[in-house]
C-alpha cells in the first residue's frame, strides 16, 4: 500500500455557496505519525472528535498536526450551477399527471421522486467528477489498484451508492467511515474543508491558518489541467465567481 487517501466534504450538495472536498493523500507510515498527533492533541484539549470549529478555537494545540508529511487536493462546485441546469429527466416527471390519493398526495409524492432525481443526477453527474479529478492528480500512472486505498466520511448519498461511483472512477479499494472520531485522517479532512470553506467566507482565523498549516501542503496549484483548487466545470464558473475563489495561490 503506497498511499491513503481520505475526504470529507463541506457544505450541502443541493444549496449554499459552496460544495467542496478536501482529498488528503498520505502513506501509512505518515499516517501512523499522524495519528499519534491527533491523539495527542485530543488528549490535551479534552476533545472526542476533532472538527474544523474545534481545531480553530483550539488552533496552537492542534497546528502541530500539519507537521506531518502528507498532500491537499481540494475540488470545489456550485449548488446553484447544479440546479441552474435545465435536466430533461426533471421536466418529464414534472409532466406526468399523479392521481393516487388527491392534489395534496399527488404534490408530496411528485416533490419526493423530483427530490431523489436530483440526488441521483448530482452525485452520479458533480460528485463523480469531484472523485475523479482527484484520483487523477493523487494517482500517478504507475499505481497498481492495491497502491492506494480511498476513505470518505459519511455522503449525503447512499453508502453504497458512492462506493460504486468511486468503483466506476477506477478506485477499487474504497471504504466509507461511519464513525469518524475513530479516523485521524477523515477529522483532518473536515478541518481543511472547513478551513477552505471558511476561508471562501472572509473569515480571518481561516485565512491565517490556511496560510500557516494548508497552503504548503496543496500539490498540483500551478497546473493548467487541474489546478488546486479545482473548480468541479470550470466553464460554468463566472468571471466574479472565478475572482472569489482566486484567494488561494
Amino acid at each position: 500500500m503506497r498511499y491513503l487517501i481520505f475526504s470529507d466534504e463541506s457544505g450541502k450538495w443541493n444549496e449554499g455557496a459552496y460544495y467542496i472536498r478536501s482529498w488528503i493523500r498520505i502513506t501509512p507510515e505518515n499516517y501512523n505519525l499522524l495519528r499519534k498527533e491527533v491523539i495527542f492533541s485530543k488528549h490535551e484539549t479534552n476533545v472526542k472528535e476533532l472538527k474544523w470549529e474545534r481545531f480553530e478555537n483550539n488552533y496552537d494545540k492542534f497546528k502541530n498536526i500539519f507537521s506531518v508529511n502528507f498532500d491537499i487536493f481540494i475540488t470545489i462546485s456550485k449548488p446553484k450551477h447544479f440546479q441552474s441546469i435545465k435536466y430533461n429527466i426533471l421536466d418529464a416527471i414534472e409532466s406526468v399527471p399523479i392521481s393516487t390519493g388527491g392534489q395534496v398526495l399527488t404534490e408530496k409524492i411528485k416533490k419526493k421522486i423530483i427530490n431523489s432525481t436530483k440526488n441521483e443526477l448530482f452525485f452520479n453527474y458533480f460528485e463523480k467528477t469531484h472523485i475523479q479529478n482527484s484520483k487523477d492528480v493523487l494517482i500517478s500512472e504507475d499505481c497498481l489498484e492495491d497502491d492506494y486505498k480511498y476513505i470518505t466520511d459519511t455522503p449525503q448519498y447512499l453508502d453504497k451508492e458512492w462506493l460504486s461511483i468511486a468503483n466506476e472512477c477506477g478506485i477499487k479499494q474504497v471504504e466509507v467511515e461511519k464513525i469518524s472520531k475513530n479516523s485521524p485522517g477523515i477529522e483532518l479532512a473536515d478541518v481543511v474543508s472547513g478551513c477552505i470553506s471558511s476561508f471562501l467566507a472572509k473569515d480571518v482565523n481561516a485565512q491565517k491558518i490556511y496560510k500557516e498549516c494548508v497552503k504548503n501542503k496543496m500539490m498540483n496549484m500551478s497546473s493548467k489541467k487541474l489546478p488546486n483548487p479545482n473548480l468541479i466545470f470550470y466553464q460554468d464558473f463566472s468571471e466574479t465567481e472565478k475572482k472569489e475563489t482566486n484567494i488561494f495561490r
